[in-house]
C-alpha cells in the first residue's frame, strides 16, 4: 500500500492530469506490490501532489524556469522486489512525463523509493500485515 508524494513546480500538472496520474500510479502501485484487488486495499494506496513556486525549486544552484518533478514513494520493506522496483521507476516516470505540461526540454523526473519496516508501518491505528494484502502466488 504505497504512499506516493509527487512534488513539482507550480502548474506542471492540470487538475485533469492529476486525476489521471493518481489513477495510473495507484494501478502501478497495486501491480508492483502484488496487492489483492479490493476496494479496501486500493483505498490504502495514496497519492499526494505538492506544487512549489519556481523560485523555490533549484537545480544546479539556480531557480528553475521549466517544470521539474520529484516523486518519493514510501513502501513496506519487502513489498517491491528488484524487478518490481525497475518496473515501478520506469512506468512511474512515463506516467508523470506523459501527463506533465510540456516545457522547452524534456521534464526532468526523479523517482525515489523509501522502504519502511513492516513493524513501523501503521494504518487506521494498527500495524499492517503485508502478507494478508498480497495476491496468492
Amino acid at each position: 500500500m504505497p504512499k506516493m508524494f509527487v512534488h513539482s513546480t507550480k502548474d506542471t500538472f492540470s487538475a485533469e492530469a492529476r486525476v489521471k496520474v493518481a489513477s495510473s500510479l495507484t494501478d502501478l502501485g497495486m501491480k508492483c506490490e502484488k496487492l489483492l484487488e479490493s476496494d479496501k486495499i486500493r483505498k490504502g494506496v495514496w497519492v499526494f501532489f505538492s506544487e512549489h513556486q519556481p523560485d523555490s525549486v533549484f537545480s544546479g544552484g539556480k531557480a528553475v524556469s521549466n517544470p521539474q518533478i520529484a516523486m518519493v514513494t514510501y513502501a513496506i520493506r519487502g513489498g517491491l522486489d528488484e524487478e518490481s522496483r525497475k518496473v515501478f521507476i520506469t512506468e512511474a516516470t512515463a506516467i508523470l512525463s506523459q501527463n506533465a505540461k510540456p516545457g522547452e526540454a524534456p521534464v526532468p523526473i526523479y523517482v525515489g523509493i523509501q522502504e519502511t519496516p513492516e513493524v513501523d508501518w501503521g494504518m487506521y491505528g494498527k500495524q499492517v500485515d503485508l502478507a494478508t494484502m498480497r495476491r496468492p502466488t
